[in-house]
């Protein structure tokens, strides 16, 4: 059997590590947003099922949820947020702007996104006053960690070069263990009915930016989280219209890694 160089052996073992076990983002270990006792039920009804969908955290009651065809979506930025690291909270972008500021800008981001995911409902009408049979959805943003494009683009660049490239497994292993590599972002939501307040649904994700040999994305601050929005938007939608088919809902989330993400 013809063994592979030593250098394409740690290349070739590293990917396999970060493929397996290091791309998913560490999930948050509380909510700041959905009431209490609904937490307790979305976390209750976590499994190792559910954990590979793209919500990685959901309750709901279905047979309610069915029963409805249009929605109003509010797009919130939680007053709590969850804490970050350090490190995670410096970064040069706030010499050029603010976490408010950038937050509204992602708020803003969403709410377009949503009006987009909308158009492609199969069964959900989005509107902007409710009326009977009408959902809303309160979107709420509880965490923003922006990319350092500096240390990105570095990254990225460096890997072009002889020695660079024989870092990469160093930089990939580091990037799969970082819980912000190439930025987060974290929500939580709440399905209510529009006329009476009943929760109907609650969900909450967390994810990062994409592990990759080559991520365009690094280079700015905010790409990778507005590609995570856009997922997260296109994939409530598609949930919303399984339940309304009287579907199991099932979404897989994207590949945690790639050779080239842009």
């Amino acid at each position: 059997m013809r063994l592979l160089p030593g250098w394409q052996m740690a290349v070739s073992f590293v990917l396999a590590a970060v493929c397996v076990a290091g791309c998913k983002s560490p999930q948050a270990g509380e909510s700041v947003y959905i009431p209490a006792e609904y937490a307790a039920l979305m976390r209750a009804h976590a499994s190792s099922d559910t954990a590979a969908d793209a919500l990685h955290e959901a309750w709901g009651k279905p047979e309610l949820i069915k029963n409805y065809d249009k929605i109003k979506v509010a797009v919130v930025i939680s007053p709590r947020q969850l804490s970050e690291s350090w490190w995670a909270g410096t970064n040069g972008r706030y010499l050029v702007s603010t976490p408010h500021d950038d937050l509204e800008y992602v708020a803003e981001y969403t709410r377009d996104a949503f009006i987009k995911a909308f158009k492609q409902s199969r069964h959900f009408q989005l509107v902007d006053e409710p009326t009977a049979k009408t959902l809303v959805l309160e979107f709420a943003i509880v965490q923003l960690v922006p990319n350092k494009p500096v240390l990105g683009a570095i990254s990225n660049l460096s890997s072009l070069t002889p020695i660079g490239a024989m870092m990469i497994p160093l930089k990939l292993g580091g990037k799969s263990a970082g819980g912000n590599s190439g930025g987060a972002i974290a929500m939580e939501a709440v399905l209510r009915d529009a006329r009476t307040g009943q929760v109907v649904g609650v969900f909450a994700d967390r994810e990062k930016g994409k592990v990759a040999l080559f991520n365009l994305k690094e280079f700015t601050a905010y790409a990778n989280a507005r590609a995570i929005i856009d997922r997260w938007t296109a994939n409530i939608v598609l949930g919303l219209d399984q339940v309304r088919e009287g579907k199991k809902v099932k979404i897989k989330e994207a590949s945690g890694f790639s050779v080239i993400d842009y």
